[in-house]
């Protein structure tokens, strides 16, 4: 494939989790910097990435989920942990993403998109 080239997966530093269904802890897009924005995406708020319910990876944005994986984007139940912060990796619910920063390093998130919370959540 094509995209595979430009295929940039950022490595965090969290620990895996032992559940099979929790997402694992690594950022996956096309073209990511540091904080996980892409392609796509690159506003200096953008540092959100989503966790598919299907395979249960973060991803940077939906559109490179669909790139690279051979199903499209899962949106996730809004109480599980699927939305992380790309700057300090805190993983959170709908409830804290919605809230347009970070629970924990405070950083904004793109209050835009809101307008795609029914692809990456179960609403």
């Amino acid at each position: 494939m094509v995209l595979q080239n430009h295929l940039q997966v950022a490595k965090l530093s969290k620990q895996p989790s032992l559940d099979k269904h929790a997402p694992t802890s690594t950022i996956h897009g096309i073209d990511l910097d540091q904080d996980g924005r892409c392609m796509h995406y690159h506003t200096e708020n953008d540092i959100v990435a989503l966790a598919c319910a299907q395979c249960h990876q973060y991803f940077a944005c939906y559109l490179c989920h669909d790139a690279i994986m051979t199903h499209k984007f899962a949106p996730a139940n809004p109480t599980a942990k699927s939305a992380m912060c790309g700057v300090c990796h805190q993983t959170m619910a709908y409830q804290s993403y919605s809230q347009n920063e970070c629970p924990n390093c405070h950083h904004a998130f793109n209050p835009k998109c809101a307008r795609h919370q029914d692809i990456y959540f179960e609403l």
